[in-house]
């Protein structure tokens, strides 16, 4: 399987490059929308975690990684919300409004 830089993990955002960056299905096969640390053996190791909880996790771990709160902030609000997992969360949530 070639690997594209750009590659993203769709519930997290992180770069995939590498095939062990990439999550797993139920089966065990490599599943390429997720990252491992989002989603193994076919569920999100995270299940349950909404929208802003996962940007308030992904400012935190950007901070850790030496990234400004100001940026991280920015980053997380511009790129979370596009990704497929979030996608039809945010459109509902939209529609009850």
């Amino acid at each position: 399987m070639k690997i594209s830089e750009k590659n993203i993990c769709q519930s997290c955002g992180m770069a995939m490059k590498n095939m062990i960056d990439f999550g797993t299905d139920r089966d065990g096969s490599i599943n390429t929308e997720y990252c491992h640390y989002c989603f193994e053996d076919g569920e999100f190791t995270d299940r349950g975690i909404s929208l802003e909880e996962k940007m308030a996790r992904n400012i935190q771990i950007a901070e850790k990684l030496g990234m400004s709160k100001a940026t991280a902030s920015k980053l997380a609000r511009n790129t979370l919300p596009k990704l497929r997992r979030w996608r039809k969360s945010n459109k509902a949530k939209q529609e009850k409004k």
